[in-house]
This record gives C-alpha cells, structure tokens and sequence, in this order.
C-alpha cells in the first residue's frame, strides 16, 4: 500500500505539494517553539490594553493583549491543536475500530446488539452534549480528548463495521474458518491487513476535520482556553470587527496555518483513498 500511495502522491500535484509542505510544518511546529525562544525574550510581558505591532515590538508578528510573543505563541498553538486532533482522531480509532472488527466479524445478534447501541448513541448532539461536559468536569486536555473520542468513535466502527462484513465473505475467511483457526487469529491475520488501507484513509481525512472542529470551538470559546492556546484560540480576535481591521497579525497567520494544515490533510487524505479504493 505505501508504494501505491508514493506513487499516487506523484501523479498528484496537489497531494504531492501537500506532502512537502506538511514536511516542513509539522517538524517546525514541534522543534519551533525552542528555537523562537532562543531568538526572542518570550517571557510574558505586562499586559496591555490592546495588541503591540511588530514595528514597536521589534518581533515578526507583535506581542497579543497579554503580552505574549505572537511568534512563539503560533508554534505553540500550532502543536497544541494538531496534538488534540490526533489524539481524538487516535483513541476514537482505536476505540470504533475495535467495536467494527468485531461486530462485522461475529455478525448476528452481536452485531444487532452493538448496532443498536450505536444508532442511539449517535442521536446525541454531541457537539452540544461535549461542550456541556467540558463545563461540568473541566476544560482540561485530558477530559477534552477524552469527552470527543467517546462521542466520535460511531462514525468509525460504522465504516470498519462495513469494510469487515465484506471482507468476512471473502473464500480465505471460509478457508480458514474451514481448517478450525480461531476467530481471534482470523481477525488479526486476514481481516485487518485487508481492511486497513480503508482505515489509514479514512483515519487521515478524519484528522484535518477534527483539527477543523477544535479550531472552531476554541474560536467559540469553547475550548480549552489561553490556558492551553490553540490556533483556534488565536483566532478569537478574528471575531472583533476592530482587530479584524487593525491588527491582522493576531489573526491571520494562525488562519492562514490553519487552512492550510487542513488542505494539504485532506490532499493525502484523498490520495490514500483513491488507493484504499481504486473505484472511487
């Protein structure tokens, strides 16, 4: 599969031209935030009324309303928000697969049953139902991660749940059901290596879109606060008519890094799928 996907990035321009920049953006924004403060004085300063331009800061992108380094603090909410998109995108995986494998594997009133919990459990608003989580238990990281994998991991054992009723049919299954392997080795053995191109695609298209949800409700205020920064919480000037006009540089280079992380995402997130599913 990962000769295929090179390949399928090559005859791509736009997967290919998201590959390098990712390349370069994900690397800068974990080793970046230790470079920037080697360059620049990212102690907090006294706060101020109104954000400080990079003219009369003498740094790249100015000092925020709380006196922070706007430079340094992109590296950080850059690595804080695709840190939080992984990890939900990871535990609801991981959590949803499981659930799939097995309830298309068994089939039958084990399937019924699991099914079942999942159409009710996917009523939930959960958006709203998450949110008002956060706001009982804590805005913390842990609880964040935590309250969005529980709700999400539906919409993943739906499409494993699918993937591996099609592939149970398959003659090898019959064969190795036929010579007494057991269920478990069959699951390991020939299930998952056929249906985990389906998986690693989806598992990437999924990843941008959560980097998108989070971003969204930090912008909202619903996140996880200054406390722990996010480009979604950069992004709240964005919200002000007056620092939309007067001070793009709170705003515009989170969303630009944002659209962007997102994009070239979604590019090899595609390119994966085309290859998971050539009829596609």
């Amino acid at each position: 599969m990962f000769r295929m996907f090179c390949l399928e990035i090559r005859r791509d321009p736009f997967a290919l031209c998201g590959a390098i920049i990712l390349a370069i953006i994900l690397p800068a924004v974990f080793i970046g935030a230790p470079i920037v403060a080697r360059f620049y004085d990212v102690a907090w300063v006294s706060p101020t009324i109104l954000p400080v331009s990079p003219a009369e800061s003498e740094t790249f992108l100015g000092l925020d309303e709380m006196g922070r380094n706007q430079v340094y603090l992109l590296f950080v909410a850059a690595r804080n928000s695709f840190f939080l998109a992984f990890a939900v995108t990871f535990f609801s995986f991981a959590l949803g697969a499981t659930v799939g494998v097995f309830s298309g594997f068994y089939g039958g009133k084990i399937d019924h049953i699991i099914m079942r919990v999942t159409d009710t459990w996917s009523m939930l608003p959960f958006l709203m139902v998450t949110v008002v989580l956060l706001n009982i238990f804590g805005k913390t990281v842990f609880n964040f991660i935590l309250f969005f994998s529980l709700f999400t991991w539906i919409f993943r054992a739906r499409l494993i749940r699918a993937a591996a009723l099609s592939v149970r049919e398959s003659e090898f299954i019959a064969a190795s059901k036929t010579l007494g392997t057991p269920n478990i080795v069959i699951i390991f053995r020939e299930l998952l290596p056929n249906i985990v191109d389906i998986a690693v695609a989806n598992f990437v298209l999924t990843l941008a879109a959560n980097i998108g949800i989070e971003t969204g409700l930090s912008l909202l205020g619903f996140g996880l606060g200054y406390d722990y920064p996010s480009l979604g919480v950069m992004l709240q000037n964005a919200v002000n008519p007056f620092y939309l006009r007067y001070f793009w540089w709170t705003w515009l280079p989170p969303l630009g890094l944002v659209v962007t992380m997102m994009l070239c995402i979604n590019f090899l997130g595609n390119a994966l799928q085309r290859v998971a599913d050539p009829r596609g």
